[in-house]
């Protein structure tokens, strides 16, 4: 029998902790490159889920090196960007490695002169034919396409990237070192519980995740990054509209279009003043819909809308579990309702592939069955 997103979902914790053991040896190699070459900042290419797993990451990056951290769709930086460098080291990341608007940036970047790295989460690519250096992120199989723990691992495997470059440039001790593994590592003891947590939220209340006119998304710094996958996850499964806002800006426009028959999901951040407003912003927009759910530990927020764990880490970290959420829910609203099936005209375009997006066919299951 084939896996389904939510047995990769559960698969995760055992990804990440062999990248969190073992990631002095996976990201040596960019780790020596980013040294050798004087590197003073990172600029990451990337689209989808690799965009958005990039996005989780950058906040916890910023924070461990203190450095300037870019990121960029892959069409946007060839064509816009691509010049703009200065002493950045780019690194181009896709879990197919096939993906075709990064294999085009690898071959504008050797063009230009430039060290080529892609981070990949599967060793048979086509970024290996072009890439100077390719690292796998060691995600292991996903046959899936709509993937979880690819984005999960490729954050942590970041993050993990930041502490041990940290370390090698003498901007973390050892004690620091190994405190930072250790957040780590607790976010996947949390994972399980806040996956049992996001369904037992989703079935006492499943009325009002079926069929939602549209699904708004909102958190601020690392969260958003959430929220934004999040937003993905929902569009690309259950096919209906979905969109990831940083929470106050939602208020300035966005929330127009707003009806009671939306299902609004908010992503808190801990217990920082950002998290403080975005709770009010939450109490508040119950004014508008019912469906209103908050990713967080605060007691304002009725326990029947609360998604919650009883242990929790940093702001940096806790992005690592509380993905979980939201990719758990995508899937019980997908399986619930359409599964997974988009509208005969999106079967016309994918099946026309005028404009591919991947240099293989049959990468991943076909959930959709557009074939």
């Amino acid at each position: 029998m084939e896996k389904t997103m939510l047995d990769y979902i559960k698969d995760t914790p055992e990804v990440l902790n062999r990248i969190i053991d073992n990631s002095d040896q996976f990201t040596k190699q960019l780790v020596d490159l980013y040294q050798k070459n004087g590197y003073e900042g990172l600029y990451i290419i990337a689209s989808g889920s690799s965009y958005n797993g990039s996005l989780i990451a950058i906040p916890f990056i910023k924070h461990v090196l203190n450095i300037d951290v870019k990121l960029s769709p892959p069409f946007t930086f060839e064509n816009h960007e691509i010049n703009y460098l200065g002493k950045m080291m780019p690194i181009c990341i896709s879990q197919s490695g096939c993906s075709t608007n990064i294999l085009s940036v690898l071959n504008a970047l050797k063009e230009n002169g430039q060290k080529t790295v892609c981070i990949v989460g599967r060793e048979d690519c086509d970024a290996r034919n072009i890439a100077d250096l390719t690292i796998n992120w060691q995600v292991g199989e996903e046959k899936v396409g709509f993937v979880t723990k690819g984005v999960s691992s490729l954050a942590c495997f970041l993050m993990c990237f930041a502490i041990e470059l940290a370390k090698a440039m003498g901007k973390i001790d050892e004690t620091k070192y190994q405190k930072m593994k250790g957040q780590l590592k607790k976010t996947q003891l949390i994972q399980p519980e806040m996956l049992a947590n996001s369904i037992e939220v989703f079935e006492n209340n499943k009325a009002d995740f079926i069929c939602p006119s549209r699904v708004i998304l909102l958190s601020s710094g690392p969260g958003f990054g959430v929220v934004t996958e999040g937003a993905l996850k929902i569009a690309e499964t259950c096919c209906i509209d979905a969109f990831a806002y940083e929470a106050e800006e939602f208020l300035h426009g966005p929330i127009y279009p707003s009806k009671p028959e939306d299902l609004i999901l908010i992503v808190t951040n801990g217990n920082d003043k950002a998290s403080d407003r975005m709770i009010n912003i939450a109490k508040a927009l119950e004014d508008i819909t019912s469906k209103v759910y908050v990713l967080t530990n605060d007691e304002r927020i009725h326990k029947d809308h609360r998604f919650e764990t009883s242990e929790s880490t940093c702001q940096y970290t806790s992005v690592l579990y509380k993905l979980t959420c939201l990719q758990v829910i995508a899937y019980l609203m997908t399986e619930n309702t359409n599964r997974y099936e988009p509208h005969d005209a999106i079967k016309r375009f994918k099946k026309a592939n005028k404009v591919a997006s991947k240099s293989r066919d049959n990468l991943y299951l076909d959930l959709q069955k557009v074939e």
